[in-house]
């Protein structure tokens, strides 16, 4: 894959973890023809682990596209 594309999919899930922080929910998969989310205050466990899962693949994706 060319750099540019590794380097916006990278900040592109930087951008969905950080998202996920400031509104409280993170997108987590589909059930169906809808979209699963994991909210802060229902399930923390869940989405913390989310979140930290985006930010991992965020990071690794942009460390490779150099």
């Amino acid at each position: 894959m060319s750099p540019l594309l590794l380097k916006i999919i990278g900040v592109l899930a930087i951008g969905m973890a950080v998202w996920g922080l400031v509104t409280g929910k993170v997108m987590a998969g589909a059930r169906g023809l809808d979209t699963n989310y994991y909210y802060r205050k229902e399930n923390p466990l869940l989405f913390y682990g989310f979140v930290v899962v985006y930010l991992f693949i965020g990071v690794v994706v942009l460390s490779s596209s150099r």
